[in-house]
């Protein structure tokens, strides 16, 4: 039976003319939270309107902004980065990312008891990211809320590298569409040939509509008209084509403005990582249920990921067969795992990285996985993630990190 926290943290943005950034249902978070929310300054508890309410009151994180003043990497006098509000010592080296706060919360109930009197560590900032530190099998781990898309990844890595000494682990579970098979609903599908990623170029419309309006004032003229009212993208020529070829430019070919899409070249996943991965999730759901191959991670969850529809011009009707036909190795499609492993291989070996997904939709079939199946499949992927990162071979945790200085001192850890 899984215990409270299991039942996630329900985000509930709100704004006030008092600047208030974000809320949480204060009655589903953790008891440790809800202290810490007690005790904090930056945090207001927001009764409901009467006594007997149904609502759980209110936690506002944010209210009152602590100061920053290094635009260039900010941190407060705490040493707490800006968007996850962890300091050293919070964090630790081996770190599984996951998207929701539910998930991560979820998942922390894998961790080991523990000690009498001594909860798990967990903060939540004020733009809504959920790190937990404990342990599991013993070794210090911490399960940290991603939410979604590239932007929040690269804030997790790097503001994570800032507060951790050593090289660091990191995995991602998340969920994912099912490209082609033999890939399925239901099934771990990890980036053990590395990512892509799949950009949508807005050069592309640019370049377009100015032909469109050149070939509109040339008929104008033609047609002994001096004006031309320009239309804003109503009744031009794009359609849901491309005018012929691929709707994407692709790698070290990719022009701007060329295609709708632009498509990177892959980039690598540790490889270690990935085989500890693969081997753990083999044993945890058997090899019928474990798929390896690569994945993409689009800039967006319409367009950049094929789905169409009629409200906009997205060009975008053949791009999921065309990068399926590309790359025969193709199984995953998500919007995280390559800014992931793009920093890591830019992190100077410091970072080590690999991604794992639970297949909730078939792109071939249209299928959609039953939620009443997610959390099984989320403890499945968690309890294999958890035993890689733990299991993976990690550098002397005691040098500072690049962005700490050379005069770091000795740091208090929250799970010793």
């Amino acid at each position: 039976m899984l215990n409270s926290r299991s039942q996630g943290a329900g985000l509930t943005p709100r704004s006030s003319r008092q600047g208030l950034v974000s809320s949480i249902k204060y009655a589903a978070l953790s008891a440790p939270t809800r202290q810490r929310c007690e005790r904090s300054p930056d945090v207001l508890v927001i009764p409901r309107a009467h006594a007997g309410s149904p609502e759980p009151p209110i936690a506002v994180i944010g209210r009152h902004k602590p100061t920053y003043t290094n635009a260039n990497f900010p941190t407060d006098v705490e040493g707490r980065t800006y968007h996850l509000g962890t300091k050293e010592g919070e964090v630790a080296p081996r770190i599984l990312s996951v998207g929701s706060v539910g998930r991560a919360q979820l998942l922390s109930t894998l961790l080991d008891p523990p000690a009498p009197g001594k909860p798990l560590f967990e903060r939540i900032s004020s733009r809504g990211f959920l790190t937990i530190t404990g342990r599991f099998e013993g070794e210090p781990v911490s399960i940290v809320s991603t939410h979604m898309g590239m932007p929040n990844m690269d804030f997790v890595v790097r503001e994570n590298r800032a507060v951790v000494r050593g090289q660091m682990a990191i995995v991602r579970l998340g969920t994912c569409g099912a490209v082609q098979r033999p890939a399925k609903l239901g099934d771990l599908l990890i980036a053990s040939h590395g990512s892509i990623g799949i950009r949508r170029d807005s050069d592309y419309w640019t370049l377009a509509f100015q032909k469109e309006q050149e070939q509109a004032q040339l008929q104008h003229h033609a047609a002994g008209h001096g004006g031309l009212t320009a239309a804003n993208g109503n009744g031009n020529g794009f359609g849901n084509s491309n005018g012929g070829g691929l709707s994407y430019s692709y790698g070290s070919g990719a022009a701007a403005g060329a295609r709708p899409y632009m498509v990177s070249l892959p980039v690598p996943a540790d490889g270690e990582l990935a085989a500890l991965l693969t081997a753990e999730a083999t044993a945890v759901v058997g090899p019928g249920r474990v798929v390896q191959g690569l994945n993409a991670s689009a800039d967006s969850f319409y367009s950049s990921q094929g789905r169409t529809g009629s409200d906009f011009e997205d060009c975008n009707a053949a791009l999921l067969g065309e990068l399926a036909a590309a790359h025969p190795d193709l199984v995953s499609l998500e919007m995280e795992t390559f800014q992931l492993l793009d920093l890591a291989r830019c992190s100077r070996g410091s970072i080590k990285a690999a991604g794992m997904c639970v297949a909730l939709a078939e792109r071939y079939s249209n299928a959609f996985l039953e939620y009443s199946r997610l959390e099984e499949l989320e403890i499945a992927g968690g309890t294999a993630a958890l035993r890689a990162l733990v299991r993976c071979r990690l550098s002397d945790g005691n040098t500072p990190a690049a962005s700490m200085g050379e005069d770091a001192g000795p740091v208090e850890y929250v799970w010793a």
